[in-house]
C-alpha cells in the first residue's frame, strides 16, 4: 500500500509523488510491489513488519530506505537497485534471504545493530556489492551463506563477532580484504571462501576450525603467510597457492600437508 503525501489539490501531481516515494502501512510490503519502478526514490518502511520478495527489485533510481522494525527481509526484496548507497538495519531483523541486496553496486554501507537477532545471513545477499566498504555485522551471527559478499571488490576489512560458526563456499571470494583475523569459535570454512581475495597478505585461522574446504586462499597472489596453529579434521585440496607459507607446528599434519602440495613451511 501506497499512502499519499499531501500535494495540495493537484491530482497529477499527487500521481507523481506516489511514484516517487513509496510509504507503507503497517504490515507486509506485498511481493514485486514495486518492481522495475523506474521512478521510485525513496522508500519509508518504519511501520512494516516484512519485505516480501522482490518487492523493490530493479529499481534503479532508489537512493534512500528506511527500515523500522522489520523483521524479515526475503528474496531479492532490493536486488538491483543501483543508485542505493547505504542501508542500516534494525535490532528486530531475524531474516535476511537470498540476493536480498545483490548487484547494488553503488551501495558503500550496511550496518546492522550489534544486538541484532539476526543468527545467519543468507545466500548471495550482497553478491556483486562492489563498491560495499563499510560493513557492521550482528554480535550474534553464527552462518554467512554462501557467496554472501561474492565479488564485494571494495571490501577491505571485516570484522567478524565471535559467535560466527559456518562461513559458506565463495562466502568472500575476491573481496578487497587485506588481513584476515578469523574468530575463535569458528568451525568449518567453506570452499573457496577467500579465494582469489588478490590484496590479501596475512590470514590466521583458529584452533577451533576443524574444516578448511577446498581452494579456501587460492588465488591469493599477494598471500605471503597463512597461519594455522592446530590441526583440522578436514583439510582439502589446494587451500592456498605455492608462493604462501603455511606457518605452523613442527610435526603436524598441517606440516605434512604443506610437503606434499609443494608449499613453503615456517616454524612457530
Amino acid at each position: 500500500m501506497i499512502e499519499e503525501n499531501q500535494t495540495g489539490g493537484n491530482p497529477g501531481k499527487r500521481l507523481k509523488e506516489r511514484e516517487r516515494h513509496y510509504q507503507a502501512a503497517n504490515g507486509p510490503v506485498p511481493a514485486r510491489a514495486m518492481k522495475n519502478n523506474p521512478r521510485l526514490l525513496a522508500a519509508d518502511l518504519c511501520r512494516v513488519s516484512a519485505v516480501k520478495e522482490e518487492a523493490f527489485m530493479n529499481c534503479a533510481a532508489l537512493r534512500t530506505v528506511r527500515l523500522g522494525q522489520v523483521s524479515k527481509i526475503e528474496r531479492r526484496a532490493f536486488s538491483g537497485c543501483r543508485r542505493l548507497e547505504e542501508i542500516q538495519f534494525p535490532r528486530t531483523l531475524g531474516r535476511l534471504e537470498l540476493q536480498a541486496f545483490a548487484d547494488n553496486s553503488r551501495l558503500r554501507r550496511a550496518d546492522f545493530q550489534k544486538d541484532s537477532r539476526l543468527e545467519n545471513l543468507g545466500n548471495e545477499v550482497f553478491s556483486g556489492c562492489v563498491a560495499l566498504q563499510e560493513l557492521r555485522l550482528p554480535s550474534r551471527l553464527a552462518v554467512i551463506g554462501r557467496r554472501a559478499f561474492y565479488k564485494c571488490t571494495s571490501l577491505e576489512e571485516v570484522e567478524f563477532p565471535i559467535t560466527l560458526r559456518e562461513l559458506g563456499a565463495e562466502s568472500f571470494y575476491q573481496c578487497g580484504l587485506r588481513e584476515l583475523e578469523l574468530p575463535e569459535g569458528l568451525l568449518a570454512i567453506g570452499e573457496g571462501a577467500f579465494r582469489k581475495c588478490r590484496n590479501l597478505e596475512y590470514a590466521y585461522v583458529p584452533d577451533t576450525v576443524r574444516k578448511i574446504g577446498k581452494w579456501v586462499f587460492h588465488g591469493c597472489q599477494n598471500l605471503k603467510v597463512l597461519e594455522i596453529n592446530h590441526d583440522p579434521d578436514e583439510i582439502g585440496e589446494w587451500i592456498t597457492n605455492k608462493l604462501c607459507t603455511i606457518r605452523c607446528p613442527k610435526g603436524s599434519r598441517m606440516e605434512e600437508y604443506a610437503r606434499d602440495c609443494g608449499v613453503n613451511v615456517e616454524y612457530l
